[in-house]
């Protein structure tokens, strides 16, 4: 895989993103991202103080699906991209893993 650095600013989709990881794990920061061309994702990097970051993979269709979501932010479409997120966030760091 080929992974290579991107400007968080870059991808607008991340601010839903940052969002949703500081209501879920609020002591996590968002520190790195990058996108693997072989296989269509980004991986985001994140961490706690003092702590190993954790990459979440998030592939390139969900991006672009909360890039150019023309629904409103209460939309039931948008409530499952938001939970899409989530079970991403969940799944690479554990509520036990919050601490």
């Amino acid at each position: 895989m080929k992974f290579k650095k991107v400007e968080i600013s870059e991808i607008p989709a991340f601010d839903l993103f940052r969002s949703r990881l500081e209501t879920l794990r609020p002591a996590r920061t968002l520190v790195k991202a990058g996108k693997e061309f072989d296989v269509n994702l980004y991986r985001i990097y994140v961490q706690k103080p003092d702590a190993i970051r954790r990459p979440i993979d998030i592939g390139e269709n969900l991006l672009r699906d909360i890039e150019q979501n023309p629904r409103g932010s209460e939309s039931s479409y948008t409530k499952e991209l938001r939970l899409k997120l989530d079970g991403l966030i969940e799944v690479a760091i554990p509520a036990r893993d919050q601490l």
